[in-house]
């Protein structure tokens, strides 16, 4: 082949690779589209707690652990938590201290 034929081969080449890459930049940016719109969809709301409930199922524990003598755990515990009783003791410490009830069955295997 001539140079001229060569150096126009190139080009075509050149065009069709360039066409080829604005079509998978095009489709990049549509899959990039639909995973930012799936990103910012519409928030969830977590269900809003039942502060009765939690309160009860709280009492509940630190009953059977009170019952099973560990009072002065019980009671350290609440004084974590800056109450004198359950009713003293903040809403939303209420799952903070359910797990702490929790830990004296732990605490005390090892």
């Amino acid at each position: 082949m001539s140079k001229t034929k060569n150096f126009v081969e190139t080009l075509r080449e050149l065009r069709e690779a360039c066409s080829q890459l604005n079509e998978a930049i095009a489709d990049l940016n549509v899959t990039l589209e639909k995973i930012n719109a799936e990103e910012n969809g519409p928030e969830v709301e977590m269900p809003k707690r039942d502060v009765q409930a939690d309160k009860e199922l709280i009492r509940q524990k630190l009953a059977e652990k009170a019952a099973a003598g560990k009072t002065k755990e019980v009671r350290e515990l609440l004084h974590q938590f800056k109450a004198e009783k359950l009713s003293d003791v903040d809403p939303k410490d209420y799952e903070e201290l359910y797990y702490s009830i929790e830990a004296l069955d732990y605490d005390e295997s090892n």
